[in-house]
């Protein structure tokens, strides 16, 4: 019998982080070196992470009039963090990303960071595993697209 899809079967486990005071220009140079679209944001000094800085984020920031060279991450970083669990049903984690108009999850096993779910591992998973995405993890009528229409 087929298993339904967990976040742990499609999030990304190499997790990129950039410190809070670094700037928008040193983030997107990271991003671009590690070729990722993302990256947990950690105050200086501290254990836990508090937010994640995303390419949109960036594209944004440049569009705002941001000067990258001096702005800090931490000006425009998505606070707080919205975090999964690996266990976490995918389509679950989906209806979450659309709920909170994200495109990238941390994902956590109790307080340890273990990856990041983008809407491109959604998007890959459902082109792999199909409607396995989505059972067990139907929305509820409420959440339906077609729903109030």
């Amino acid at each position: 019998m087929a298993r339904t899809v967990k976040v742990r079967d499609a999030m990304s486990t190499e997790v990129f982080e950039v410190p809070e005071d670094a700037t928008i220009q040193a983030a997107a140079k990271r991003m671009s070196d590690a070729h990722v679209n993302s990256l947990i944001v950690r105050p200086e000094g501290k254990e836990d992470p508090f937010g994640i800085i995303t390419s949109s984020d960036i594209v944004y920031a440049v569009a705002s009039g941001m000067d990258p060279g001096t702005v800090p991450v931490r000006e425009i970083a998505a606070m707080p963090l919205v975090i999964v669990t690996p266990g976490v049903l995918l389509a679950h984690a989906a209806r979450l990303m659309r709920g909170a108009n994200l495109r990238h999850l941390a994902v956590f096993n109790g307080r340890e960071i273990v990856g990041i779910l983008s809407a491109y591992d959604v998007m890959k998973a459902v082109g792999k595993h199909g409607s396995l995405v989505a059972v067990g993890g139907r929305p509820e009528p409420e959440l339906s697209p077609a729903a109030g229409r």
